[in-house]
C-alpha cells in the first residue's frame, strides 16, 4: 500500500479545482490520478476535511505482543477462522483472516493442513492443530 498524500497537497489540488481548474487539468498538473481526486472531493463533502482517514488495523506486529502468544496457546485447538473471531470478541480488534494468519506466522506458529484422518485409514496424530515451528524455538 502506498504512502498517503500530504494534507498540503490535497488542499492545493482541491483549491485549484475550486478556482476553476478541471479535474483533467488537475490530474495532469499535479500528477494525481482522477480517481484520487474524486476520492478527495468525496472525503471533503462527507467530513469537511481532506485529512487521510485512519487505517484499519492490519495486524502487523500483532504476533510480537505477549498477549497474542497467550491467546494463541489458549486457542490452539481452534481453526484459523475460529481464532480470528475469538480475538475479535476478546479485544474488539477486527482483523482479516489473512492478517491473523500472518500474525500467527510472525509468532512462529504453523497449522496443519488437515484436522481429520485421511481416506487411506491413517489415524490423526493427536497433535494440536496449531504448533510452534522448530526454527522459532
Amino acid at each position: 500500500m502506498g504512502k498517503a498524500y500530504s494534507v498540503d497537497l490535497r488542499l492545493r489540488v482541491l483549491g485549484a479545482l475550486d478556482a476553476g481548474l478541471s479535474k483533467m487539468q488537475a490530474h495532469q498538473t499535479f500528477q494525481i490520478s482522477r480517481s484520487t481526486i474524486d476520492d478527495w472531493l468525496k472525503l471533503r463533502a462527507q467530513t469537511g476535511s481532506v485529512q487521510a482517514p485512519e487505517r484499519r488495523c492490519s495486524g502487523r506486529g500483532l504476533g510480537a505482543q505477549e498477549g497474542f502468544r497467550v491467546f494463541a496457546e489458549r486457542h490452539a485447538h481452534s481453526t484459523l477462522e475460529q481464532m480470528r473471531q475469538a480475538w475479535q470478541q476478546e479485544t474488539q480488534q477486527s482483523l482479516s483472516t489473512m492478517s491473523f494468519s500472518r500474525a500467527l506466522r510472525e509468532r512462529g506458529y504453523t497449522r496443519k493442513k488437515r484436522a481429520i484422518a485421511t481416506g487411506n485409514g491413517a489415524k490423526p496424530c493427536g497433535k494440536l492443530l496449531l504448533s510452534r515451528s522448530r526454527r522459532s524455538l
